[in-house]
Order: C-alpha cells, then sequence, then structure tokens
C-alpha cells in the first residue's frame, strides 16, 4: 500500500495562493452579474460596432435622415437599420370650400348662406335617354354639362329652388351641398331629382321623402 506523504511548506502556500486566486475571481463575477455589468460586457464582445459610440456627426445624420423619411416614401437607411417609410403629403383636391356652417359654403367664387329646409319627394335620373329622351342628356337645361361638379347635380322646379342654388340631400354625395343645375317637366312643385351615373342606379334609388336643406348664393333674395 502506497503511503500519503505530508504536504511542504512550499505546496501549501502555492495550494492557498490557487485557492485564494479562485475565490476571489468567484466572488468578482458574482459582483459583475449583480450590477448587471456583465450581459453588457458580453454583448460588447459579440459585436464591436455596438461597443463603440456614435459620434456627433452620425447622430445629427440619424436625425436628418429621419426627418427626410417623414416627407418620402422611400425607404431610408440611418447606417444600422432602416426608418419605416412614410407617406408624404399629398394636396387633396377639395370641391368645395368649407366654411364654418353659420357662415355658409364658397362654390366657384361665390359664397352661399344656407335658406330654407324643404320636404321633397326625391326621385333619381341618369345622362341617358332613357330618362331624358328626347333630349341626349347631355346637357342641362341650364346650358351646363351633365358632368359638372363631377357629375353630381340636381333638378328641380327652379320657381320653388332657382338655378344655381345649393342643395344638400341625405344619402346623396356624401351629403355635401350639390348645385341645382337642371329641370324637366315631371319635376314640379316639391319635387326633386338627383343625377346619377347610370340608368341602373337611377333605378336603384327609387323616390324618397326627404328633408332638403337649401342654400343661395348671397345675391339671390
Amino acid at each position: 500500500m502506497r503511503q500519503s506523504r505530508s504536504l511542504t511548506k512550499s505546496e501549501n502556500w502555492e495550494l492557498a495562493t490557487m485557492l485564494a486566486i479562485i475565490v476571489l475571481g468567484l466572488a468578482g463575477l458574482t459582483l459583475i452579474w449583480r450590477v448587471g455589468a456583465l450581459p453588457k460586457l458580453w454583448a460588447a464582445a459579440s459585436d464591436n460596432s455596438s461597443a463603440i459610440p456614435p459620434s456627433p456627426v452620425r447622430r445629427q445624420t440619424t436625425a436628418t435622415l429621419k426627418a427626410v423619411a417623414a416627407t418620402t416614401t422611400m425607404p431610408i437607411y440611418d447606417g444600422n437599420h432602416p426608418v419605416a417609410p412614410r407617406m408624404a403629403p399629398m394636396p387633396i383636391h377639395i370641391r368645395y370650400h368649407h366654411v364654418r356652417p353659420a357662415d355658409g359654403y364658397w362654390y366657384h367664387g361665390r359664397k352661399y348662406i344656407y335658406w330654407k329646409t324643404l320636404r321633397l319627394r326625391v326621385t333619381s335620373y341618369a345622362p341617358d335617354r332613357r330618362c331624358c329622351w328626347p333630349y341626349s342628356g347631355r346637357v342641362t337645361a341650364s346650358g351646363k354639362s351633365v358632368w359638372t361638379n363631377d357629375g353630381h347635380l340636381v333638378a328641380a322646379d327652379t320657381r320653388l329652388i332657382p338655378f344655381h342654388c345649393m342643395v344638400r340631400v341625405p344619402g346623396y354625395d356624401v351629403d355635401r351641398p350639390v348645385p341645382v343645375l337642371d329641370r324637366g317637366g315631371a319635376i314640379q312643385g316639391y319635387r326633386l331629382d338627383v343625377l346619377l351615373p347610370t340608368f341602373w342606379q337611377a333605378q336603384q334609388w327609387g323616390h324618397k321623402f326627404l328633408n332638403v336643406k337649401v342654400y343661395r348664393p348671397i345675391d339671390i333674395r
């Protein structure tokens, strides 16, 4: 049987030194982990680019690119990640210059104010010979084309609602005021005819009894 021997003084010193180094290393790692520095050091070691703080010039360039991205439809890159593209503000064509309801509306350079509300029987027609015979249905009685105001207009009894007044018909042209540019033999008294694009759509409208708001130009009494 092999007999064990006692360690010399120098061997005891080396063993104690090694144990002290191990204990101090473990204590240091524990302290770093608790303060949260170890994950940051690990991330810095795995990605050297992120460990380098951006210079003031780079930060300024990034802010500039983001400002450009707010007014363009193309993706902009700030050096690391693409900035989400945004739609540039587009000019919107507005047919009516809307003024506060208390003041009225502007249309083709004329100001219109609220006049009265009428209970009318509202029917519809189309620019089709089946609706306008013997006329072609392309020109209104006022001399304007049926495509005036993007084809949104009405026919009325001009003794009740004169030409060039504006009417707001619930359910027609998103409830926006439209001009009175036409009239017809069957449109007498408390009647109104709204223009629709096709004969089929005119048939689908049928007839309705609606409260129609009338706006008149300020130069018509």
